[in-house]
């Protein structure tokens, strides 16, 4: 398996933190450097596309995504391995939602 690229940018889609995109490789915030948790995830992600190929991982990829929505779509399960069971299915709700401020 090959292994891929990992790049460490100042921005990335809000709210993400890391994102995997094939077959260019693995995009990180610069703040997150040294998270593994997250550097683990966008594993899986290669991972997913090194299994299905290109096109496959892209469009079961979109159609989890538009039938279950990012919190339930096993192919983001999959790569929250690492997380506890609430997080797995609630990953918005604990990671892409910003802080309150009064």
């Amino acid at each position: 398996m090959k292994s891929p690229k990992i790049y460490y940018v100042s921005r990335i889609i809000p709210p993400y933190r890391g994102m995997t995109i094939p077959p260019i490789g693995i995009f990180i915030k610069n703040n997150y450097k040294n998270n593994q948790k997250i550097i683990n995830h966008e594993l899986i992600h290669w991972q997913q596309y090194q299994k299905l190929g290109l096109i496959k991982f892209y469009f079961k990829y979109i159609q989890q995504f538009i039938i279950y929505g990012y919190d339930n779509m096993s192919m983001e399960i999959e790569a929250r391995y690492e997380e506890d069971e609430y997080t797995k299915y609630n990953y918005s709700s604990v990671y892409h939602v910003k802080s309150k401020r009064k």
